[in-house]
C-alpha cells in the first residue's frame, strides 16, 4: 500500500475531534442586577412616572425596586424571571407612594409644586404630554394601571393580567373603558 493510501486510511479511522463545550459562566447577583438595570430601567421609570406624575419620585421608586431585588435575590422564587419581580415592586411602591402623598396632603393641605420644564421639548409637545399624563392619572386606579402596562410598557394582555393579578377579560374591559374615558377627556380639553 502506498504511503498516500496509508495516510488516508489513518485519517478516516481516527475518532472525530470533538469541540469542547462552551463553559457555562455563572453570573453573580451584582452582574445580573446591573444587566437588568441597563435593560429595564427606562421602562420601569415610565411605569412609575405614569402612575406618580413626578420623575424624581419615580426614579426613587425604581431605584428602591432594584435595591429590593438585590437584597432579596437569595429568596426570589423565580430567578429566571426577575423582571416580573421588578414590575410588581415598582407598581406596589408607586401605589404606596401615592397613598403616603394623599395622607400627607390631607393632613397638611399643601399644593403641588410647579413642574420642572424640559427645554429640549416644545411647549406644545410638553402641554400635550402633560395633559395625557394627567388624563391617565385621573382614571380609576385599575384603568390607569392597565393603560400604563398595555400602552406605555407595551405588555400583552396576558402579561398585564399576570402583573396586575386579574383575568385577561378584566384587562380588556378596563382598557376599553379607559380608552373611552381618555378619548372623551382629551377631546374636551382641546
Amino acid at each position: 500500500m502506498s504511503q498516500a493510501g496509508c495516510d488516508a486510511d489513518e485519517r478516516h479511522s481516527e475518532a472525530p475531534v470533538r469541540e469542547a463545550a462552551p463553559e457555562v459562566v455563572e453570573l453573580t447577583r451584582d452582574e445580573i442586577v446591573e444587566s437588568l438595570f441597563r435593560e429595564h430601567y427606562e421602562g420601569l421609570l415610565r411605569l412609575s412616572y405614569c402612575i406618580l406624575g413626578d420623575r424624581c419620585s419615580a426614579e426613587d421608586v425604581v431605584m428602591e425596586a432594584f435595591c429590593s431585588l438585590h437584597t432579596h435575590w437569595s429568596t426570589l422564587r423565580d430567578r429566571a424571571s426577575p423582571v416580573g419581580y421588578l414590575r410588581v415592586s415598582v407598581l406596589n411602591l408607586s401605589r404606596s407612594r401615592i397613598r403616603a402623598l394623599v395622607r400627607e396632603r390631607t393632613r397638611t393641605g399643601w399644593a403641588d409644586p410647579p413642574p420642572v420644564l424640559d427645554t429640549s421639548v416644545s411647549v406644545i409637545e410638553r402641554d400635550e404630554a402633560h395633559r395625557l399624563v394627567e388624563a391617565v392619572r385621573s382614571l380609576p386606579r385599575r384603568q390607569c394601571e392597565v393603560i400604563v402596562c398595555r400602552y406605555f410598557l407595551e405588555l400583552s394582555e396576558a402579561e398585564t393580567a399576570a402583573l396586575l393579578g386579574m383575568s385577561t377579560g378584566s384587562v380588556k374591559r378596563h382598557a376599553h373603558r379607559a380608552r373611552a374615558a381618555l378619548s372623551t377627556s382629551m377631546e374636551v380639553t382641546r
